[in-house]
């Protein structure tokens, strides 16, 4: 049996959706001209999602010794906001259709509408985090993580877009893409961001990263597993989408290494050919990437990182409460048990 920890992972989810949607209600008032684009953030958080960041924002503060507050809740929600904007500009780059079983911004208003929504969802998820209620030296020690996890995953779009217009790509550069386009963004920087704004010292912070740092490439590993074999109703968007938009992952650099004759050459000629692509062909791609390998390696590595990470966890100096935490969170992120 787990550890207990208070909130629990849901209650937690329920506390920054109920701030989020209080913020935005508050910006929606005062800024009456912008309306449609807030409706728009309103509608992408009404879909769903897992609430990750928040919460491993929510418990890198409570790790740093801190109790619970609004504070850390206002400021953990600005990370969803953060992601807001990362999604809504990620399915225009995609041409993606589909969200969360919720059309994307673009499909319903456009390119210009879409961009503006995710422009404005960066901008108010700035002021979120530095008006949360924090005193403004503890707002500076959080922002440095904030600011850099901000560069790093736009640094890591942009590696992914460039090496998407390449027909290969080595396994280390696939790796080095998903730490910075996800794994940071998605549970090290946001770990980093709760325990700066708690006054965290080096040794915590150090432990953090360790922990946080393979976690969250082990994360991306099982959207990466999901994105070829996984369900509709584990990705939130149609399961062949990987594959038709050809992107360039672990999953792709290994299968591309391991393949050789007709059978690498159709995979470099047809990954990435989207629409075009027929049904039987996306399930000769997908045939290609199980038989050749790739996908019982790509979970190897997911298994030694999740590994990597949860021996960090256990050695790290924080609270018992905050370790089950964090301990349930690495489970839930690896397995996708959200």
């Amino acid at each position: 049996m787990p550890a207990p920890f208070s909130p629990d992972l849901d209650d937690l989810r329920s506390a920054v959706e109920s701030s989020l949607r209080q913020f935005l209600a508050e910006r929606r008032r005062d800024l009456p001209e912008a309306g449609l684009l807030v409706d728009e953030m309103v509608r992408l958080l009404s879909a769903g999602g897992k609430r990750l960041r928040p919460a491993f924002c929510y418990w890198g503060y409570r790790a740093g010794g801190e109790s619970h507050s609004e504070a850390i809740v206002r400021a953990a929600g600005a990370l969803e906001l953060l992601h807001t904007f990362a999604i809504v500009h990620d399915d225009i780059m995609d041409a993606a259709d589909e969200r969360r079983g919720e059309s994307t911004v673009h499909a319903v208003h456009g390119l210009e509408v879409a961009l503006l929504v995710g422009d404005l969802a960066l901008v108010l998820a700035d002021a979120l985090f530095v008006t949360a209620g924090f005193e403004p030296d503890v707002v500076a020690a959080g922002f440095g993580h904030y600011s850099r996890m901000r560069q790093e995953v736009i640094a890591g779009q942009f590696m992914d877009v460039a090496a998407a217009r390449r027909p290969e790509i080595s396994e280390p550069e696939a790796r080095r893409i998903a730490v910075l386009k996800s794994g940071r963004y998605t549970i090290q920087e946001p770990l980093l961001i709760g325990a700066a704004l708690a006054g965290a010292g080096d040794g915590l912070l150090d432990a953090l990263g360790h922990f946080g740092g393979p976690l969250g490439e082990a994360f991306q590993l099982r959207d990466d597993l999901l994105g070829t074999f996984g369900e509709r109703a584990s990705t939130g968007k149609p399961v062949d989408s990987d594959i038709r938009e050809g992107k360039r992952n672990v999953l792709f650099a290994k299968a591309l290494s391991r393949l050789t004759g007709a059978e690498r050459d159709f995979f470099v000629a047809n990954w990435g050919r989207g629409p075009e692509l027929s049904g039987v062909e996306v399930e000769r791609l997908r045939g290609l990437v199980g038989s050749s390998g790739a996908g019982k390696a790509t979970e190897r590595l997911l298994g030694e990182l999740a590994d990597e990470a949860s021996a960090a966890l256990a050695s790290s100096p924080m609270n018992g409460e905050a370790r089950a935490a964090l301990q349930e969170l690495a489970r839930r992120a690896v397995h996708r048990d959200l």
